[in-house]
């Protein structure tokens, strides 16, 4: 059942709708370190500039790895048609 969770980021409080308060918490706690390493390499950039940098560097982690899923289930499938070439021909 969901519930309203808390979370803290960048000094702003957030009150989330949550099925996983640990979750929530957790990833609440992810986001307000990422986004304070940022503020500290770029002080001068206000709260949403940080917010949609985090965003993109975030939407561009998720397609490497998407790419790197891709990648990886074409290789098995790869795998898996030689193999079985190799028992099909094992067994004529």
């Amino acid at each position: 059942m969901a519930q309203t969770v808390k979370v803290n980021i960048l000094g702003i409080e957030y009150p989330l709708r949550s099925n996983d308060e640990g979750l929530t918490l957790q990833l609440g706690q992810d986001v307000d370190g990422y986004l304070r390493e940022l503020q500290t390499k770029l002080p001068s950039q206000s709260t949403t500039t940080l917010a949609v940098l985090g965003a993109l560097n975030y939407a561009e982690q998720e397609a490497h790895t998407k790419e790197n899923e891709r990648r990886e289930l074409d290789r098995i499938a790869h795998d898996l048609e030689t193999l079985a070439a190799s028992l099909e021909q094992a067994m004529e």
